[in-house]
């Protein structure tokens, strides 16, 4: 087989299974130069070789009737607008951390205000139990210069009369429709 000016023969024994691979062995001829690897330019990015595709050494690649060799598209402004997404975002992210700790920090001031209005209610709560206590009224009518009468007076509803001393049976029970003792 005659590749780029180089006659080379090919081993075609078969390999047996866990034997190294051999190159194939050359036959000697007119000693030419192979190009070698071409050394990409500065900026340049090639790809790896075995994702590149097969051509014959020394050959260039076919380019279409009228096809312009593809150009770089500048990079600056694609690396921009990614630096600019990744500042909006950090600056969005912080707008929203810094808005949920003042929600946070008023939640935490109206619970404590909370706090304090109910144990304002429980302390007036049982100023008003304790001023309504017969004995608390008691006290506060003999400062205020009151006394009890020892002489009692009831109103009979039905009679309209003034009933003094001990009411009688049939006085003090209660009549009202519906109600049975």
């Amino acid at each position: 087989m005659t590749q780029g000016g180089t006659d080379m023969a090919i081993d075609t024994q078969p390999r047996t299974p866990g034997s190294p691979r051999q190159a194939p062995a050359r036959r000697p001829g007119p000693k030419t130069p192979r190009p070698g690897p071409k050394t990409p330019r500065a900026g340049q990015v090639t790809a790896p070789r075995h994702t590149r595709p097969v051509q014959a050494p020394g050959a260039r690649p076919a380019r279409l009737a009228g096809a312009r060799p593809r150009s770089r598209s500048p990079r600056m402004p694609f690396i921009l607008l990614l630096v600019g997404l990744l500042g909006g975002a950090l600056v969005s992210l912080l707008v929203i951390s810094t808005t949920l700790a003042q929600g946070a920090f008023r939640i935490t001031n109206l619970q404590e205000q909370n706090a304090n209005l109910a144990r304002q209610e429980q302390i007036l709560t049982n100023q008003v139990a304790q001023a309504s206590n017969p004995a608390a009224i008691a006290k506060e009518a003999e400062q205020l210069g009151m006394r009890p009468n020892p002489h009692l007076g009831f109103i009979d509803l039905k009679t309209g009369k003034i009933v003094t001393g001990k009411p009688s049976k049939a006085e003090a029970a209660i009549n009202v429709p519906g109600f049975t003792p």
